[in-house]
């Protein structure tokens, strides 16, 4: 599925595209480590939008916002077999990679049990394993287009 790319523009293309990168994930499986998707794309682009979808298909009924300030925030996904937590991080705001790391990143890279989702993940590249899903936000005016890298 490496190189595919969606057409995001409406909402109703986005929660498509959600639902195959979600099942690639589900496919891929990580042994005993977190599945990652390493979101990167410019602001406004999608990426939050994405993660919002992402949840509500994994049963988060809380509303998902940007963890902007708080950096990192971990949702328990009651309705999803492979999933126990979603850990969204927003790294937008990190000066170095390294101040993920007093928030236990690795511990949460480590739990088999935990979807990391990543934005702004070229913020922490140093510190991502090499088994990340890496997906590509792009805004051209009012079109708006996933990729899988």
């Amino acid at each position: 599925m490496k190189g595919k790319i969606w057409d995001i523009s409406s909402l109703e293309k986005l929660n498509l595209a959600v639902k195959e990168v979600l099942a690639q994930v589900r496919s891929g499986g990580q042994g005993e480590s977190a599945s990652v998707l390493a979101l990167s794309g410019d602001l406004g682009a999608g990426k939050t939008t994405f993660t919002q979808y992402l949840a509500k298909e994994l049963g988060v009924s809380e509303a998902i916002t940007s963890p902007t300030f708080v950096i990192m925030k971990k949702y328990p996904l009651p309705n999803d077999a492979q999933f126990k937590h979603l850990v969204h991080i927003d790294a937008y705001r990190l000066e170095s990679p390294e101040e993920l790391l007093v928030l236990n990143f690795n511990t949460e890279l480590h739990n088999k049990d935990n979807l990391v989702v990543i934005e702004w993940a070229e913020k922490v590249v140093t510190l991502l394993p090499p088994y990340v899903t890496s997906l590509s936000f792009n805004l051209d005016g009012a079109q708006r287009s996933l990729s899988l890298k």
